[in-house]
């Protein structure tokens, strides 16, 4: 009788604490963008200053990577993928081969928006084909 109560509350405690670890790992990716932005101001007034950081990357992804390389990469994972993939899972795989942080929220929302905007254009080039969407996340296929 005694051990479904205490099965009962070890899972419970285990449960807690996978939400606890949850936050903090939220708080944690928040706080590395924060102090990424507060570096990159820090080189608006003091260019010399250095933390031997790179500055972050969706201060401007036009700089860091030209269409047609975001293209070229995500015609690869395309390619290599026999079902469909969304423009998160195109971000996320730019992300990871360009080596960048893929906890970064906000670099991955603009590598999104990046991967749609330039997937749109070759879209209508006839190269990539919008097939549908998945959570508000548009699927494409090579054409």
């Amino acid at each position: 009788m005694t051990e479904p109560t205490i099965l009962a509350g070890l899972k419970a405690k285990r449960t807690e604490i996978e939400r606890q670890i949850a936050g903090m790992e939220t708080r944690i990716a928040d706080a590395r963008a924060d102090l990424l932005h507060v570096s990159a101001v820090i080189r608006i007034f003091d260019p010399k200053a250095s933390d031997d950081k790179p500055a972050p990357g969706y201060l401007n992804t036009t700089k860091i990577m030209p269409r047609s390389k975001v293209f070229e990469t995500c015609r690869d994972a395309l390619r290599a993928s026999a079902e469909p993939l969304d423009t998160r899972e195109l971000a996320r795989h730019i992300i990871r081969t360009e080596g960048w942080d893929i906890e970064d929220r906000r670099l991955r929302l603009a590598i999104a928006h990046r991967v749609g905007a330039t997937l749109s254009r070759f879209a209508l080039r006839g190269h990539v084909v919008k097939v549908g969407e998945r959570d508000k996340a548009t699927l494409w296929r090579m054409g």
